[in-house]
């Protein structure tokens, strides 16, 4: 709902903030890592993007097609005459200045307004949680989301697998033979 509300504006900024949103939601990166942004971080041709993550290690991402789509559309509509920075920030301000934390954060907030979401309930970070979950429940391997969100260690990631685990337990709870009695089940099998 958050895309499709955000892709469907009349805003002036509308690719770009798509592009953000887009990014978050489908890469999982932190909002340090989407600030620090450079455009020669984004290699199209093999659609990786290189992030600077927490303790300044570097890993790399990978786009796909609709981040991709995304990220070109912005860059296509990009004013790079206003450009204030040598080292070419990916996302930059109506000013030509690379965007901070909080012109991130208000335009996630706006996002979540316009899609009728609680923006005190959820936050940037939820955007990051969002794609893990997304990702744990669609079968990824936990080692391969550690390796996507730049965990260290792999029980920052496991919370992933706690929430996968109360469906489990919802399910079970709700088996179709619970609701049999024993006298039920042996009439079922006679």
């Amino acid at each position: 709902k958050l895309l499709e509300i955000a892709n469907n504006t009349d805003d002036r900024n509308k690719e770009r903030d798509f592009a953000i949103l887009t990014l978050f939601l489908n890469c999982g990166i932190r909002l340090s890592e989407l600030v620090g942004i450079n455009i020669k971080d984004i290699i199209f041709s093999e659609n990786k993007l290189n992030v600077i993550g927490k303790g300044n290690k570097e890993r790399t991402n990978y786009l796909n097609d609709i981040t991709k789509e995304a990220l070109l559309k912005y860059l296509n509509i990009r004013d790079n005459s206003h450009d204030k920075e040598r080292n070419n920030p990916l996302f930059l301000t109506d000013y030509g200045f690379r965007m901070s934390v909080t012109t991130i954060k208000k335009i996630v907030k706006r996002a979540y307004r316009k899609a009728d979401l609680d923006e005190n309930v959820y936050s940037v970070h939820t955007l990051r949680h969002t794609c893990a979950t997304i990702l744990y429940k669609a079968g990824c391997n936990i080692r391969t989301i550690q390796e996507i969100l730049g965990h260290v260690q792999i029980d920052t990631t496991e919370i992933y697998t706690h929430l996968h685990d109360q469906e489990v337990m919802d399910v079970m709870l709700n088996h179709p033979l619970a609701q049999y009695k024993m006298a039920d089940a042996l009439a079922y099998c006679a």
